[in-house]
């Protein structure tokens, strides 16, 4: 997702607190077992952020890899050249093999985010600290970046598309993001890396008492944090998508790096993640439950956007997300998303067609009438990449005591439908996000004592 703006001050100076890497997962590799494995570095690409990464995290995790070697590098895709990036993540990976002790680290990289790796390792010092590096459906060479142990991996498109002298992989079928954050590229990523297969492929739930969260909250798309933010976090009666309890199980003030975290959650129960800041809209996120460790969660908030969002205290403003592309152009229905707002479908082939590969859709009343049209998207956000809004009107209650039943069904394969409860907040002082997952989650199971 992401807006072609510019904020080269603030990015700047706070480059190293944005890019602080937040971790999950370890497990040994090829080589001996009582040796750690090689840190593995995730760069994002245009308008992305580690959320192109969260799942993966957490499969690393199930398969035994240590959550603190695992980063992900985040910076302003607003800024239209890669310098910046190139050049902060010297002081990254430096940063990673100081706390980690590891002389080389492994880098996987997305879309944009293959640009700035082929550039950076054009240089052979720079070079020399990666061991090994995957390209996620980006740039192609006629030879392995730096000369780099390279992985390749392709999703829909060109099928012509190679890395010469690298490993190539291909998955027509998956979209540019999906083929990134699959369970079915993680499979070769996980063999590249490590030198066998993985034990699983799945996110594999932990005991529900004892799961964490750990994140940042972040300014879209400069990647930096919501300073002067306020989080609070409260259980949620999943039902009705309000509060249980007045009262937060976790605050904290926000700064320039965003962090948030560890918060103890319970993996069965929902969550409303809400981050105030003066002269602004308050934000209530809204993810699924989280069924074990995640320490790259994610909380977005868009000011580039703000202007072209109708505020009123008559209708509600719900962006949902997810990073596996909605489909609605689809000749076989089954091959198409479905996204309800109490029954209302917004995804069809004007607002989400396959080419726009659309991760996240804005949805509120356009001219506040209170009529809904999804028969052409509304710009900007139609002129964005990765984005679209739709004139979607949902009826507020001025104390927010109402609830808006946010729908998804994915499309197939790993057809499966999830709902997420929201309450009906006034969009002229505040903003909801639902996240939903790109996989199917599975809920813990106790183990039978034989």
């Amino acid at each position: 997702m992401g807006a072609g703006v510019t904020f080269v001050p603030m990015a700047r100076r706070f480059a190293m607190i944005a890019l602080i890497a937040l971790v999950l997962a370890p497990a040994a590799h090829a080589g001996a077992r009582d040796e750690p494995p090689t840190p593995v570095i995730f760069v994002h690409g245009q308008s992305g952020s580690a959320q192109q990464f969260e799942t993966n995290a957490m499969r690393l995790a199930s398969n035994g890899f240590p959550r603190s070697r695992i980063f992900a590098y985040e910076y302003n895709t607003g800024i239209g050249t890669n310098d910046v990036a190139i050049a902060d993540l010297d002081g990254f990976i430096a940063a990673v093999k100081a706390r980690t002790g590891s002389e080389q680290v492994d880098v996987l990289a997305h879309s944009r985010g293959t640009t700035v790796m082929h550039s950076y390792l054009a240089t052979p010092e720079r070079a020399a600290s990666v061991r090994s590096y995957v390209n996620f459906d980006g740039r192609t060479s006629d030879t392995p970046p730096g000369g780099v142990r390279t992985l390749a991996v392709w999703g829909e498109g060109d099928q012509t598309r190679a890395i010469g002298g690298a490993e190539n992989v291909y998955f027509p079928t998956k979209a540019h993001t999906e083929v990134t954050t699959s369970a079915e590229a993680f499979a070769d990523v996980y063999e590249f890396l490590a030198g066998r297969e993985p034990k699983t492929t799945g996110v594999v739930p932990e005991k529900p008492s004892k799961v964490t969260v750990k994140g940042r909250a972040l300014v879209f798309p400069d990647n930096v944090g919501i300073d002067g933010g306020r989080l609070r976090v409260f259980e949620l009666d999943a039902r009705t998508g309000q509060r249980a309890r007045n009262k937060p199980i976790h605050q904290q003030a926000i700064d320039a790096g965003g962090d948030f975290g560890p918060i103890e959650v319970d993996g069965r129960k929902r969550y409303e993640f809400e981050i105030a800041r003066a002269g602004e809209s308050t934000i209530h996120n809204y993810p699924e439950p989280f069924e074990r460790d995640d320490h790259l969660y994610r909380v977005l908030t868009a000011p580039v956007l703000n202007p072209s969002i109708e505020r009123s205290p008559n209708h509600v403003s719900i962006a949902v997300t997810r990073m596996r592309e909605f489909w609605g152009d689809e000749p076989n229905p089954k091959a198409n998303d479905r996204l309800q707002f109490d029954g209302f479908n917004v995804v069809n082939g004007a607002i989400t067609p396959r080419a726009r590969r659309v991760l996240a859709i804005f949805n509120f009343d356009k001219n506040s009438d209170g009529v809904s049209d999804t028969s052409a998207p509304l710009a900007p956000f139609s002129q964005i990449g990765f984005l679209t809004g739709v004139d979607n009107y949902m009826a507020a209650s001025p104390d927010a005591s109402g609830t808006i039943a946010v729908k998804e069904r994915m499309r197939r394969p790993h057809a499966f439908t999830r709902t997420t409860n929201v309450p009906d907040w006034p969009s002229d002082l505040h903003t909801a996000s639902v996240y939903f997952k790109d996989y199917e989650a599975k809920a813990f199971k106790k183990k039978r004592k034989r």
